[in-house]
């Protein structure tokens, strides 16, 4: 009996095993941009939980109890940092009290420490009157490949650590990100060539990151104040400006009501461009940063354009 006993221990033992080796990575991602980087690095070794989709705005996420079990069984958490998170996520950690996520663990990863921030005011405007909107600079980095190269070379590093059964896997994924998106990155660069130099007006500084890297200059911006809708005399401001500037085109965010861009171009006969914002946002605009890089590009030509672009 006590040979049947360990017999049978053995071959549960053994059933188990392939299960616990091709167990997924379990990632807790708090916006699309690492979702997609997380799966170009992981492909089928990883399986994402991500906080809001693309067409939600980042700056209100919602703790839900789906949210807080995803964040409680996650082996990896990557976030902006920088503070953008803030508002909800110390506390979500605080609740679900998950070991692999505390400071200090490698299963803690912000992509703000590994690249430089730019400020929250980049427009060549008047500044704003009220205060940033995120202390720790502009946290909508996923607009500048460069800084997403330099990031995805970090976090493969960061999941091989989590898991070296997989570690071929993301090391081979991460050589070929870094690679291709770089050429990618010069590629639309010199296709971008006519947009350098131009002037646009922007809903929200949201494309500060994107217009940077193509050297786009972001005349003014049509939200008065960080968060508060514009109003009749911000509009009419905006109005006079374009002409007097020559801006191009006015664009906006997917996740964002586009009615007061859409009121500016209507009467300064300028195009109106819909950018992805984030990998996802439009439906050429992923599921890959390529995709989300090739399609802000192509839109932005077309408002140069000026083709609207919804």
């Amino acid at each position: 009996m006590k040979h049947l006993l360990i017999g049978a221990l053995g071959l549960a033992c053994i059933a188990a095993a392939p299960q616990t080796a091709n167990a997924k990575l379990k990632v807790f991602a708090c916006f699309p941009e690492w979702q997609a980087l997380v799966q170009e690095l992981g492909g089928p070794a990883v399986e994402v939980f991500t906080a809001v989709g693309p067409l939600v705005n980042p700056d209100h996420v919602t703790v839900t109890p789906e949210l807080l079990a995803s964040l409680k069984s996650a082996d990896l958490l990557i976030c902006t940092g920088g503070g953008f998170e803030d508002e909800w996520l110390p506390s979500a950690l605080d609740r679900v009290q998950n070991p692999k996520l505390a400071e200090g663990q490698p299963g803690r990863f912000f992509a703000s420490d590994f690249v430089k921030t730019l400020e929250d005011d980049h427009h060549d405007g008047e500044k704003k009157e009220e205060g940033h909107l995120h202390e720790g600079g502009n946290p909508h980095i996923q607009g500048d490949p460069y800084r997403v190269r330099a990031i995805a070379g970090q976090l493969g590093k960061r999941m091989i650590e989590l898991d070296q059964s997989d570690a071929a896997t993301y090391s081979e994924n991460t050589k070929t990100f870094v690679k291709d998106i770089g050429a990618l990155a010069k590629e639309l660069e010199k296709k971008a060539e006519p947009l350098k130099g131009v002037n646009i007006v922007a809903q929200h500084e949201h494309s500060v990151y994107l217009l940077s890297w193509l050297q786009i200059h972001s005349a003014a911006i049509v939200e008065p104040e960080v968060g508060v809708p514009p109003g009749p005399g911000d509009l009419a401001r905006i109005i006079e400006l374009i002409p007097a500037d020559n801006v191009k085109f006015v664009l906006h965010a997917a996740y964002e009501d586009p009615r007061p861009s859409k009121y500016v171009t209507d009467r300064a006969d300028v195009a109106l461009v819909k950018v992805p914002f984030t990998v996802g946002g439009t439906e050429g605009g992923g599921p890959t940063f390529a995709d989300f890089y090739r399609d802000s590009v192509e839109r932005l030509l077309d408002g140069l354009a000026g083709r609207d672009r919804p």
